[in-house]
């Protein structure tokens, strides 16, 4: 073989490995940065492919006023055959020290420590204002916190049957566990109907 072509194989597998190594390097720290700063449309596609896969009806960026003209907004509202899930989204890049029935939580960030709101007890607010709103009784809607994977966090033992922390990796999982729950499937066209109808209510822009 010319030393010619030997070498501009060199170069192009020497490449190739350079371009492979460059990527896994780099993989973690991107994706990572792009869950921070784009939480909701990175979180979206998980959704999306939940409801995909599922055959769900999906508003994302729900945002809507209360009865005193109070501004509430939900990530996603994904419309099982049991449930309707209010979901909202949080990247936290650090560790969690959480109790369901806590106010607040202990955030261990960049050898920082915070305090931050409970996002399980914000979503049910949320969750609730819904309810009100669309006149739908609280017990139809389950609220999740989704959070990132690499996220630590202490066991969180629940005490509620309809509010969840849960990782995108676990998310499917719960959304079938959830579904397959002993209880009466809601009216298919009900359903079609609701998501029709939060779709029209949306004062999202997006």
């Amino acid at each position: 073989m010319p030393k010619e072509v030997e070498f501009v194989l060199f170069v192009v597998c020497a490449s190739a490995v350079f371009l492979l190594f460059l990527t896994w390097f780099l993989y973690a720290p991107i994706k990572r940065f792009f869950y921070k700063y784009h939480t909701v449309r990175s979180y979206y596609h998980k959704v999306y492919r939940v409801a995909l896969e599922r055959d769900f009806f999906l508003v994302n960026k729900f945002a809507n006023r209360t009865a005193d003209l109070e501004e509430f907004h939900i990530d996603h509202i994904l419309f099982g055959n049991k449930y309707f899930y209010c979901i909202r989204d949080r990247y936290y890049d650090g560790a969690l020290a959480a109790k369901e029935e806590d106010e607040s939580w202990i955030f261990f960030h960049k050898k920082k420590t915070e305090y931050i709101k409970n996002p399980m007890m914000v979503n049910k607010l949320r969750l609730q204002r819904l309810s009100l709103m669309s006149g739908i009784e609280e017990k139809f809607f389950i609220s999740i916190v989704l959070i990132n994977d690499d996220c630590l966090l202490t066991p969180l033992k629940g005490t509620s049957d309809d509010s969840f922390l849960v990782s995108l990796r676990d998310f499917p999982k719960l959304i079938d566990q959830l579904e397959a729950r002993d209880v009466d499937p809601l009216d298919e066209r009900s359903v079609a109907v609701a998501a029709r109808d939060f779709a029209a209510l949306n004062e999202s822009d997006g």
